[in-house]
């Protein structure tokens, strides 16, 4: 939700504003005045957050266009009439995406994907798997077995097998899929399709509706890399959102957590699959502490890069600077910097009167106290969230489970629903809580690797 309009206190007979010095110094008490303010104080500057009188260059592009193709837009930032054709007149935009053009498409696309098809490629693959496991039960699928003298129990093995690839496949393409459906997804700001790049006069008016587009999103998603705060054009994105938005309407991706994820989770995978094919040689239970130690060792690997990503990250915008930052098209720099000047003044950080050194002075201040914590805030306090973890318990634990169920048909049903709760209750808690607990200590994995090759 929009807290520009909601938010205006601005009064007329207010006094003078005060000079720099004794102005407040959070984004949230400097910026909770509002729109109106603004109009009042310099007409000019709301030409930076509204459409009035221009309302076609408003534009946005179905998710759906941005990821296909294995998100080829993100391939090179220059942009055509064909790109531009991609978006379409809108009167509002579901996300704004914040991200650098330094970073290479594909981990791009992974980031995207991780956070819109995340849900529906994990809901979908449990639900299919299950219903093998039970369609295996009931004699409906037929599920190849693992042969009985290799095996210490009769067990499947497709599950195993087809589980976490048909989780990436869905990942990856599963709103490609939608939108043959009819459903081709919320719509994005996307620099390249929204904003002409080959009528320079289009071109001009767009970048210089920046602001307006950003005040039209509900939801800013910042694919943040080592780049992000290094860029000038992302620093005044992620800021002006966050004077216009509350702080809960920016989520943070980092490009470099998606593709951990991904590693970790083909780590989980193939800890299931040494299971179905290390047993031949070795008794089961060694061979379940073995792979789970190995990748319980990758994972933590994966999280100590994490955290020092995420120190990285604290450490870059503490010390922003709106002078060093690189801008793509160096004609743009006096631009951006006369809107951060223009924003400052609107809001009354600095004094009407005051210089663009001034007020890009005042705007640094503001970016390295509060974007820090902003950042950290919409991190969060974990590496992953409680359905990744999930994920990776099903990918070494439940799929083995559900290619078990389904040669137990000759099990009592008082037996068979005991052996079916615990193997819920693995999955979905001892397994994920194991992980989240392994963040700090990698001997909570280790110790859920010896309750595994136990149970």
């Amino acid at each position: 939700m929009l807290c520009s309009e909601s938010s205006d206190s601005g009064q007329d007979g207010m006094s003078p504003a005060p000079p720099m010095m004794q102005c407040r110094t959070s984004l949230e008490q400097v910026f909770g005045s509002g729109i109106r303010y603004a109009a009042e104080a310099e007409g000019a500057t709301l030409e930076l957050v509204s459409f009035r009188g221009s309302e076609a260059l408003l534009r946005g592009t179905r998710l759906s266009k941005v990821l296909q193709g294995g998100g080829r837009i993100f391939a090179t930032s220059a942009g055509s009439s064909a790109t531009f054709g991609l978006s379409e007149v809108v009167d509002r935009i579901d996300v704004f995406l914040s991200h650098n053009w330094s970073v290479h498409r594909l981990k791009k696309f992974i980031a995207l994907t991780c956070y819109f098809s995340f849900d529906v490629a994990a809901s979908i693959t449990i639900s299919l798997a299950s219903l093998i496991g039970l369609g295996t039960w009931f004699g409906v699928v037929p599920s190849p077995a693992y042969p009985k003298v290799l095996a210490p129990y009769p067990c499947g093995v497709l599950c195993r097998v087809l589980g976490v690839p048909l989780f990436f496949l869905l990942l990856f393409f599963s709103r490609d899929i939608l939108a043959r459906l009819g459903n081709a997804g919320p719509l994005v700001f996307l620099d390249k399709t929204c904003i002409h790049q080959v009528d320079l006069d289009i071109q001009r008016q767009g970048i210089l509706k920046l602001g307006a587009f950003i005040r039209k999103s509900e939801q800013m998603v910042v694919l943040y890399s080592e780049f992000y705060m290094l860029k000038l054009w992302t620093v005044y994105e992620v800021a002006s959102f966050l004077a216009i938005h509350p702080i809960g309407c920016m989520k943070v991706v980092p490009v470099s957590q998606s593709i951990v994820f991904c590693i970790c989770l083909v780590f989980s995978y193939f800890y299931s699959l040494a299971t179905l094919v290390l047993q031949i040689y070795v008794s089961f239970s060694y061979v379940a502490f073995l792979t789970a130690f190995i990748a319980g060792a990758f994972h933590s690997v994966g999280l100590r890069q994490w955290s020092r990503d995420r120190a990285a990250i604290q450490s870059r915008l503490g010390n922003v600077s709106v002078r060093n930052c690189v801008c793509f098209a160096e004609a743009d720099r006096a631009l951006v910097c006369r809107n951060i000047a223009a924003l400052m003044k609107a809001r009354r950080v600095v004094h009407m009167d005051a210089t663009q050194d001034e007020a890009l002075d005042a705007f640094e201040v503001l970016v390295r106290t509060d974007l820090p914590s902003a950042f950290v805030s919409a991190l969060g306090t974990r590496a992953f969230k409680y359905k990744q973890y999930l994920m990776f318990a099903f990918a070494a634990q439940g799929c083995l489970s559900l290619d078990y169920l389904g040669y137990q048909a000759n099990l009592p049903y008082r037996s068979l629903l005991t052996f079916a709760l615990l193997e819920f209750a693995l999955v979905f808690i001892s397994w994920p809580m194991g992980f989240l607990l392994g963040e700090k200590n990698v001997c909570v994995l280790l110790a859920l690797a010896w309750m595994e090759g136990a149970h």
